[in-house]
């Protein structure tokens, strides 16, 4: 349902938009809802021009809201470094998805493509990789 507005009505809302009071302001003038003129404004947007965003006081939770703490910083892992192992084993390495299960999933190269170790193994890694990716039983300790 269509509610058609005189134009007397438009063009007092109008000036009154443009004198800077707000929807709810007009629409008690009129006797009418908010949304009755911001439907109107909708309408006719050649005489509702957009409003400048006014800056208002800050709003106490702009007041009470503490800094934020910065991210510690991420430090880099150490990178571990290539062996006599995964040379030979980059003949036969694999993309990722090219794997299956039961495929050493070890990293072989640090660019693009990645290529993948793919030696038979049970678990994630082949024994060579598995006992390279943990740690040193006197690393760590000072």
């Amino acid at each position: 349902m269509t509610i058609q507005h005189r134009t007397v009505d438009i063009e007092a809302s109008a000036k009154l938009w443009s004198e800077g009071l707000s929807a709810s302001q007009i629409a008690s003038r009129f006797g009418v809802s908010r949304n009755v003129v911001i439907g109107i404004a909708y309408r006719n947007r050649d005489r509702f021009p957009p409003r400048q965003k006014r800056k208002l006081a800050r709003s106490r939770r702009e007041r009470t809201r503490r800094p934020r703490e910065q991210a510690p910083e991420i430090q880099a892992e150490p990178e571990i470094p290539a062996t006599a192992y995964d040379g030979e084993r980059l003949q036969s390495a694999k993309l990722l998805h090219h794997l299956s299960a039961g495929e050493c999933c070890w990293p072989l190269n640090t660019g693009g493509p990645y290529l993948f170790c793919a030696a038979e193994t049970t678990g994630r890694y082949c024994r060579n990789h598995h006992s390279r990716s943990l740690p040193k039983k006197n690393e760590g300790k000072a």
